[in-house]
Formats: C-alpha cells, sequence, structure tokens
C-alpha cells in the first residue's frame, strides 16, 4: 500500500491521543468526531503500518508490544506539536531595530521614540543612526525612516509627513552682511550645506526655478551642527523648516527669500512585509503615525 507521510502523521497524532485519552469515546469526544472514525482511522494506521496496535476490549484499552513502542516514540514529539498549535498570546516585548539618518532621530523623532518606551516598558529600541545606504536585511533591521526616496521596493513604505525646505539665517548674520533679494545673489554670501541637498532646488511664487550647485563656507552630514552653526552667524542654511521652527519661534533664526521656496522630501517608514508581523512592529509603525499627524501639521 502506498504510504503517504501526512496521512500517517495525522493517525499517529491521532492514536497517540487515543492512548492518551483512555478509549475510543474520550479520544472521539476530545477529537470532536465519530467513535466509529476514530477506530476506522487507528485500523487505517495499522494497515499502513502492517501491525496491531491495539487489543481491542469493550472495557478498556490494551496496547500490544508495537502498539508501546509506537506511542513510546511519538508521545512526546505530538504533546510539542500539541503546545505549539495552541493560540499563542504575543505579548509586546522583545528588541525593536530600527534604521535611521542622525539627523531625524535627534530633531524630529527623539521625544516620540522615548514616548513610546514609556508606553511599551518591556521592548528595547536598538537604533542605528548613519547617513550611508544600508542592507537592512543584513542588518536585522525591523523598520527604517527614511527621507526621500525609497531604498528598497520590496520593503513597504508608509509615509510620515513631508518636509519643506527654505533658505534661513540669522539677524545677526543678515545684519553684517546683508538679506539677498534673489537667489542669484546667494553667490556672494557663506552658504552652509548639509546632507543629503547639497545642491540646492527653489521655486517662486511666481513660478520661477532656480537651481544652486555652487561651493559653501560649510557643509556637513549632520542637520543638528548645521542648524546650530546658522544659529552662531555663520551663514545661509538651505534645510527643512519644521527642523528650525524652535529656533524661527525664539526670533534666533529668520526665513530668507520667503517668496523662494525649496524642495519637498518625504519621511516615510519601511518596514518588510511579513504574513505574521511581529506585535512589536505593529504598535511602533501605529504610534509613529499617530504621532507624526501632530509633528507634520
Amino acid at each position: 500500500m502506498a504510504r503517504s507521510v501526512g496521512t500517517e502523521l495525522e493517525l499517529i497524532h491521532l492514536f497517540v491521543h487515543l492512548v492518551n485519552t483512555g478509549g475510543f469515546s474520550q479520544v472521539a469526544k476530545e477529537l470532536g468526531m465519530p467513535v466509529a472514525t476514530v477506530s476506522r482511522k487507528v485500523t487505517k494506521l495499522e494497515s499502513l503500518l502492517d501491525t496491531q496496535l491495539i487489543m481491542r476490549s469493550t472495557r478498556k484499552l490494551r496496547l500490544t508490544e508495537e502498539g508501546s513502542e509506537l506511542f513510546g516514540r511519538y508521545q512526546n514529539v505530538v504533546a510539542q506539536f500539541d503546545r505549539c498549535s495552541e493560540p499563542r498570546v504575543e505579548k509586546a516585548e522583545g528588541t525593536l531595530r530600527i534604521a535611521a539618518p542622525v539627523s531625524i532621530i535627534s530633531m524630529i523623532f527623539i521625544g516620540v521614540l522615548n514616548d513610546f518606551s514609556k508606553a511599551y516598558p518591556d521592548i528595547q529600541l536598538h537604533i542605528t543612526q548613519n547617513n550611508s545606504s544600508i542592507d537592512l536585511i543584513d542588518e536585522g533591521v525591523d523598520v527604517a525612516i527614511v527621507g526621500g526616496a525609497q531604498p528598497d521596493s520590496s520593503w513597504v513604505s508608509k509615509s510620515l509627513g513631508v518636509l519643506d525646505y527654505g533658505l534661513f539665517a540669522s539677524p545677526g548674520y543678515l545684519a553684517c552682511a546683508g538679506t539677498p533679494q534673489h537667489p542669484d545673489q546667494l553667490v556672494e554670501h557663506s552658504l552652509i550645506k548639509v546632507w543629503p541637498l547639497f545642491n540646492w532646488s527653489m521655486k517662486h511664487v511666481s513660478g520661477e526655478d532656480f537651481y544652486y550647485e555652487g561651493p559653501a563656507k560649510l557643509t556637513l552630514g549632520d542637520l543638528n551642527g548645521a542648524v546650530r552653526a546658522t544659529v552662531d552667524d555663520g551663514g545661509i542654511l538651505y534645510g527643512p523648516e519644521l527642523f528650525v521652527k524652535g529656533e524661527l519661534a525664539s526670533g534666533e533664526l529668520r526665513r530668507v527669500l520667503p517668496d523662494w521656496h525649496g524642495e519637498q522630501r518625504r519621511i516615510s517608514l519601511l518596514y518588510h512585509q511579513r504574513t505574521h508581523q511581529p506585535l512589536k512592529v505593529k504598535l511602533f509603525i501605529e504610534f509613529m503615525q499617530d504621532r507624526a499627524s501632530c509633528l507634520f501639521h
């Protein structure tokens, strides 16, 4: 008789439960099937193995030597399988690995991450801050926060918001160097460039375009440092308005050429699509999207 491994394992599973419960009626009730079906399946297993496993009796179940050997061999295996098959209550715990550019964490999301840690104290956040592209899978990243184009189309992208770029300078710098009236005059000023936008694209409210790819007095990979340099009268910065919101409100910085608007860069969450997404990842995505709706408006 041709043997099917799947069928044989299913029958062995039933046989072990039969022995554990002590009778055909009991196991039929436990597994939700008629007694006749249980008896037929045991007979089928005996036929597949070409051996008698049970000495049938009206009063009690008695195993043959071969039946005892089979039960002993698979008892623990079936028990482990049953434990794995039980519905598992997933907990909000474990290490969540996050990758993001340096400035995005420190200047936008550090408060949100602190609040998430307080809300879910059993989830540990491991944050890798790097302005260079990394292989998210090789690095074991659960969620990445990125700006601009999505680096890997195989990952799911969820938008958090949009950064609006513009020109900013301190009152002290403008008092000394003067205020440009047109982007053409930027070459006469000390300019501060910061990763990743070393070339500047701007559009006037009238529709006129301007593109600057000339030199800068200071070029940085850290936007936080660039903002500090701008506040300290270092020059004119091309950066996202959200990152200097506090400095604009306090008067430490002013908008330069307000009728000229820089480009927009979308900030997104990236995560790998899984059939069963870990709870810690689901909670983080929901938390970030909820808080971002306030940050970017």
